[in-house]
């Protein structure tokens, strides 16, 4: 990296990238200001403290930072609806520090750098605010809370 200002310049600085930063979109719940992770349940309804994700059910979270993908599209470009922009490592995603399992991560279609991850909420996962933590190639993000009921 180098900064120019002017006519002025730094000096060259060298530095280091990690290949993934995973991190949850988040948005006002409804009921507050707390933050909620921006998911959606099977019926492509945002989950919320009027909408907790439920036991057993699928969810799908927007989240970025998850790295390389099997069918990289041109910089700038939407990810691909056929075929699917996977990724190539497949994320750890906990709910209250349970395993939930993925059934997938990919590019979002027709989106920017936007992934997504679907997932199963573990049946034993505690109710209420629950922090979620997604980990790929050793990173974790940082938690974001998902109501859970």
């Amino acid at each position: 990296m180098k900064v120019s200002l002017g006519d002025s310049q730094s000096a060259v600085y060298t530095l280091p990238l990690a290949s993934v930063s995973p991190a949850a979109f988040e948005a006002p719940d409804s009921s507050g200001n707390r933050l909620v992770i921006w998911a959606r349940d099977k019926n492509n309804r945002i989950i919320s403290s009027a909408n907790p994700a439920r036991r057993n059910g699928t969810v799908v979270l927007y989240v970025n930072g998850l790295g390389a993908v099997d069918h990289t599209p041109p910089s700038g470009d939407p990810a691909p609806q056929q075929p699917i922009a996977n990724t190539r490592v497949k994320p750890k995603v906990t709910i209250g520090g349970i395993d939930a399992p993925v059934s997938l991560s990919a590019l979002l279609p027709d989106t920017v750098g936007l992934y997504q991850i679907q997932l199963t909420v573990p049946a034993k996962a505690p109710g209420g605010r629950q922090p979620v933590v997604i980990t790929i190639n050793g990173i974790d993000s940082k938690a974001a809370n998902l109501p859970v009921q």
